[in-house]
C-alpha cells in the first residue's frame, strides 16, 4: 500500500465584472492606455495573414488574443479600476473564503478535521494578521487551534505552499487534511498604470484545494515538488511600497522561459516521464510570449499545453495552476491516472512546480453534525426568519426548542417538518407582550434542560408603521414591550443556564428610516442597548450578537411598500433583495463560527454587530 497526498477537492471563484477585450480597446481608442501602436500592427505581415482567415480582427483583438493570449478577465470593481470602489468591492480575503467553500463542498472534508491552512496572496486585505489567520476563521468554530501559515508570495506561492503541506504531512503523521490556497486581487495594482499590457493580462482570481492523505494499492497525487529563486528577477517584477506593480515583460520573459523550462525538466526526469507519456502541462497563465516559447523548448505538443485559465481568465498570478486544476475537475476532464507536470515562474524570481498522478477516488463522505449535543431556543419561530433558522439547526444536530405565540397550527407544523426527530425538538407558546408568561416560558425551557448553548432571538412586530404623531401611547408600549423589554427579561431569566451565544435580530431601519416607523424603530434601539449592555456584563462566558438583516425577500417586506424597501436597500447599499434561507444560515453560523462571509461585522464594545446585504452605512 502506499501513502498518498491528493487533491480531494477543488474550489475556484474570480471577481464579478467581467472584461473584455473589446473594453479595454475602447479606452485605448480614447487615450486612456498606451504602449500600443495600432497602426505600426496593421501594416505587419502576421496581422495581415490573421486578418485574411478572420477579416473582423482589429489591432488590438490580434495584440491581445492572437498574439499574448488573452480574451476575458475578471475583477472586483467594474472596468477601469478606481481606487474609491475597491472600499465596497469583494477584497482578496472574500475570494479566498469563497474559494476555500468551494473546495469543502468538493471534497467532503469537514473544515474541523483540517490540520493546516496555508494560503499565499500578494495583495492581502489588510497588513495584519496574515490572511490564513483570517480565512480560517470562517470555517471552524473557536476553540479550533490548528496551524495556519501565510506566504507573501505572487506567482508561485501555491507551488511553495504545496511543498509546506507535503513537509507538514511528513513531520505530522495525525494530519488527514490540508488546505492550500492562493488568493490575489491584481487589479488593485494598477490604479496607476496606464500600459496597456499589464490590464491585457491580469485578472482578479482566487483557487483552493483540500490536500488530503490516502492510503492506495497504487501511487498518486503528489508525487515530486521542487521550489527555486532567479535572483537575476528580483528587480523587475514586483510591486512597490505603494501598491504600484512593476513589471518589465521583456525582462521578464528573458528569464521566465528558462525557468519555466528548467523545473519541467527536472520534474519530467524525477519520474522518468517524457512529453510523450504525461497527459497535461500545466505551465504559469502567464501569456503566449511565455508559454509558448516554454512550450517549444521542451518540445511540448501544443494540445497537451493546457492554457484555458489565461484565456477566459487571465493571468491570477498564484491562483493559476489550482484554478487549472480545478476548472478541469468541473468540466469533468481531471481523469483518473492523468499525469500532470506543472510550472510556474514569477514574483521576486521565485520558481518550481510540481508532479501529480490524478486519483481513482478523491472524495469524502460529508459530516453535518457541528452542532451535534447542543441546544437552542428560537423565539418567534413562526415567522419565515425563525422557521428557516430552527430548520437548519436541526440539521446541524441541534435540539430545537420552538417558541410561538398565538399560530400553534403553523408551529406544529414546523415542529413536525424539523430534521433529525428523535432529538425530540418542542413547541412552546407564550406572548411577549406579557411579563408572566415570560416567566412561565423561563421556567418550561429550565424544566427541559439544564444547559442551553443558544439563545436566538427572532420575535418581532412592525406595529402600524404610522407616522411618529399618529403613534398611540398604547402601541408603543405594545412594540417596545414585544420588540424589547421582554425579550429583555427572558435573556435575562436565562442566563444562569446559557452557555454560549446569544443572537438578538435588529433592523434594517435602525440605519435606514422610512417614514412611519416610529415604534418600530425605538423598540429596536432600545433592545441594541440592552444587547450592548449585556454583552458588556457577560464577557468572555456568553457571546453576544447583534444581527441586522438587510431587506429580506420575505417576512417584513411583506408589510412595506416599494418605496420604503427601495429606500431602504439605497440607503446602506444594499444590491438586492437576500434570499430568506441565505440570512438564516449565515444567523445560525453566527452562533458558532467565528466570522461569516458576505457579511460586515463590526463591535461596539464586546458586543459583535453583523449588518447583511449592506455595503455602506
Amino acid at each position: 500500500m502506499y501513502e498518498n497526498l491528493i487533491f480531494s477537492g477543488y474550489g475556484f471563484v474570480t471577481g464579478k465584472h467581467k472584461v473584455s477585450n473589446s473594453d479595454i480597446d475602447k479606452l485605448i481608442d480614447n487615450n486612456y492606455f498606451t504602449g500600443l501602436d495600432k497602426e505600426r500592427i496593421t501594416h505587419s505581415d502576421k496581422f495581415k495573414a490573421v486578418k485574411e482567415k478572420l477579416p473582423t480582427v482589429e489591432p488590438f483583438d490580434y495584440m491581445a488574443e492572437h498574439m499574448m493570449g488573452f480574451k476575458t478577465r475578471y475583477h472586483v470593481v467594474p472596468f477601469p479600476p478606481r481606487a474609491e470602489l475597491y472600499e465596497t468591492a469583494e477584497s482578496s480575503l472574500d475570494l479566498l473564503v469563497g474559494a476555500i467553500q468551494k473546495a469543502f463542498d468538493d471534497s467532503g472534508v469537514h473544515p474541523e478535521d483540517v490540520a493546516a491552512w496555508i494560503i499565499g496572496t500578494a495583495t492581502p486585505h489588510e497588513m495584519a494578521p496574515g490572511i490564513a489567520e483570517t480565512a480560517k476563521c470562517f470555517f471552524t468554530q473557536m476553540d479550533n487551534r490548528t496551524q495556519t501559515m501565510t506566504t507573501t508570495s505572487a506567482c508561485v506561492g501555491f507551488n511553495i505552499n504545496i511543498e509546506r503541506a507535503v513537509s507538514y504531512f511528513k513531520s505530522h503523521p495525525e494530519a488527514n487534511h490540508i488546505v492550500v490556497a492562493h488568493t490575489e486581487v491584481m487589479s488593485n495594482l494598477l490604479l496607476n498604470e496606464n500600459d496597456f499590457v499589464p490590464f491585457t493580462t491580469f485578472g482578479d482570481g482566487a483557487a483552493a484545494v483540500i490536500v488530503s492523505r490516502v492510503q492506495s494499492d497504487k501511487k498518486e497525487g503528489i508525487l515530486d515538488v521542487v521550489n527555486y529563486e532567479d535572483m537575476a528577477m528580483i528587480d523587475f517584477l514586483g510591486a512597490d511600497r505603494k501598491g504600484n506593480l512593476i513589471m518589465d515583460p521583456r525582462r521578464v520573459k528573458w528569464r521566465a522561459v528558462p525557468n519555466i523550462v528548467r523545473s519541467a525538466n527536472e520534474l519530467l526526469e524525477k519520474q522518468n516521464w517524457t512529453k510523450d507519456t504525461i497527459d497535461l502541462f500545466i505551465p504559469h497563465q502567464t501569456g503566449n510570449a511565455i508559454v509558448h516559447s516554454a512550450g517549444k523548448k521542451l518540445d511540448m505538443p501544443p494540445e497537451k499545453v493546457f492554457q484555458e485559465i489565461q484565456y477566459e481568465f487571465g493571468n491570477l498570478s498564484g491562483a493559476s495552476i489550482p484554478a487549472s486544476l480545478a476548472y478541469l475537475k468541473m468540466n469533468k476532464r481531471l481523469l483518473a491516472g492523468m499525469k500532470i507536470v506543472t510550472s510556474v515562474t514569477g514574483l521576486g524570481g521565485e520558481l518550481g512546480g510540481f508532479s501529480y498522478i490524478v486519483p481513482e477516488k478523491s472524495g469524502f463522505t460529508p459530516r453535518n453534525n457541528d452542532l451535534e449535543n447542543k441546544i437552542a431556543l428560537v423565539t418567534g419561530c413562526t415567522g419565515g426568519l425563525g422557521g428557516e433558522i430552527s430548520r437548519q439547526l436541526a440539521d446541524k444536530g441541534c435540539r430545537v426548542i420552538l417558541h410561538y405565540n398565538s399560530n400553534a397550527d403553523k408551529a406544529q407544523k414546523i415542529l413536525s417538518e424539523l430534521p433529525n426527530q428523535q432529538l425530540k425538538h418542542i413547541c412552546l407558546k407564550a406572548n411577549f407582550a406579557e411579563e408572566a408568561e415570560i416567566d412561565t416560558l423561563i421556567q418550561q425551557v429550565k424544566n427541559e434542560t439544564k444547559e442551553l448553548n443558544f439563545l436566538i432571538h427572532t420575535v418581532a412586530v412592525t406595529g402600524s408603521l404610522s407616522k411618529a404623531s399618529e403613534v398611540s401611547d398604547e402601541e408603543m408600549e405594545w412594540v417596545e414591550n414585544i420588540n424589547h423589554v421582554n425579550q429583555q427579561r427572558l435573556t435575562e431569566g436565562l442566563t444562569d443556564i446559557l452557555t454560549e451565544t446569544v443572537l438578538f435580530t435588529g433592523s434594517i431601519a435602525q440605519d435606514a428610516q422610512f417614514s412611519g416607523s416610529s415604534s418600530y424603530v425605538a423598540s429596536k434601539r432600545g433592545l441594541f442597548g440592552f444587547a450592548s449592555g449585556y454583552a458588556r456584563l457577560q464577557y468572555p462566558n456568553i457571546k453576544c450578537v447583534y444581527y441586522i438583516p438587510g431587506v429580506i425577500n420575505g417576512g417584513m417586506t411583506e408589510v412595506l411598500n416599494d418605496a420604503q424597501i427601495q429606500g431602504s436597500m439605497l440607503a446602506v447599499g444594499q444590491k438586492h433583495l437576500i434570499p430568506l434561507k441565505d440570512i438564516a444560515g449565515r444567523i445560525v453560523k453566527s452562533m458558532y463560527i467565528p466570522k461569516v462571509a458576505n457579511v460586515r461585522t463590526e463591535y461596539h464594545g464586546v458586543l459583535t454587530v453583523r449588518k447583511d446585504g449592506y455595503t455602506k452605512y
